[in-house]
């Protein structure tokens, strides 16, 4: 059988390519995030003979671009957002759609920790003017993180280990979730609130929650209005859960004292009114991109697409596909 790897990264980490060379499939690579019409104009047919692709970043892939890729059996993602891929499309094609989820939570949980550090601690404000023969002449006092309150939206993977995190900087911890943890909340105090009230308390609201259509735009104008002038808001989570114009407007006003992202509604970024703001820190989607955790990423989406391809479960099954889709020969 064919996997086809399209993937910027996958190529360098070597675990991955044992697995992958070792597998007893043909494997042909594509580096870069190439959208599957790209693809097909520049190598047509070499999506529709493969019976796995494994991706990385997930782009755009409706229904149309799915049917390029007509032997598929799985895609195999080595990340864990799944919002650019219609799933219902893949599952009525039998294409079975795996991820990594979890895979880099402790990761994702450090940046954004450090994030808050960065931007609360007034880090990157201070690294700026000692470059350019300041000693400090801009940076007043910082805000405490000790004793500070720390606002979540979302509890899994990535929130809970970030809680674990906020609890031993002494930090108040409240939070906004669907599935509120009784017995977790008890061990570190968390406080389970209603969204309005974990934004207007917190000094510091850090977002985990996963892109859906419920919570596609749900810190808007009205919620970044109820925080504090003293707040800070830190994304390592979707781009897509912030209105970010909305977001600019506050930071440009001076009506919450700064903002850390790592993700944005459209990336790459390549141009945002956010460069010209001294009160923000933008990363490049850099959270879950440690040594470790991008290998171990890469193994486990290339062990999701083997599983399949032998008639085995998925480590990771993220839909349930039509299991009598028609098969193609080999």
């Amino acid at each position: 059988m064919r996997i086809l790897v399209i993937s910027d990264s996958l190529r360098t980490l070597p675990d991955a390519v044992a697995l992958l060379d070792g597998s007893g499939h043909r494997i042909e690579h594509v580096d870069g995030l190439v959208p599957f019409r790209d693809l097909e104009a520049d190598r047509p047919g070499l999506l529709a003979s493969a019976d796995a692709i494994v991706m990385g970043r997930v782009m755009e892939t409706d229904a149309a671009a799915l049917d390029l890729a007509s032997r598929a059996r799985v895609i195999a993602l080595h990340t864990s957002g799944t919002d650019n891929i219609d799933l219902d499309a893949a599952a009525e094609r039998g294409i079975a759609v795996t991820n990594v989820k979890g895979v880099n939570a402790e990761q994702c949980a450090e940046f954004s920790i450090g994030l808050m550090l960065a931007i609360t601690r007034q880090i990157r404000r201070g690294d700026i003017d000692i470059r350019a023969g300041r000693w400090a002449a801009g940076v007043g006092g910082s805000m405490d993180v000790f004793g500070a309150t720390f606002g979540m939206v979302g509890l899994g993977r990535i929130g809970r280990a970030a809680a674990r995190r906020a609890h031993a900087f002494g930090m108040k911890i409240i939070c906004h979730t669907r599935t509120p943890d009784a017995a977790f909340g008890d061990e570190l105090g968390i406080d389970y609130l209603p969204l309005d009230e974990v934004m207007a308390r917190a000094d510091v609201v850090s977002l985990y929650a996963s892109l859906t259509p419920a919570t596609r735009g749900m810190i808007g104008a009205r919620e970044i209005a109820l925080m504090q002038p003293h707040a800070y808001l830190v994304n390592i989570a979707r781009g897509e859960l912030v209105d970010e114009a909305a977001l600019t407007r506050a930071l440009q006003d001076g009506r919450i004292a700064g903002a850390a992202l790592d993700v944005f509604e459209h990336e790459p970024l390549t141009e945002s009114p956010l460069f010209a703001l001294e009160n923000v820190i933008l990363t490049p989607h850099l959270a879950g991109l440690t040594h470790r955790a991008m290998s171990d990423a890469a193994v486990t989406a290339v062990r999701n697409a083997l599983a399949v391809l032998s008639g085995e479960p998925a480590l990771n099954p993220v839909n349930t596909p039509n299991a009598t889709r028609k098969e193609t020969p080999a």
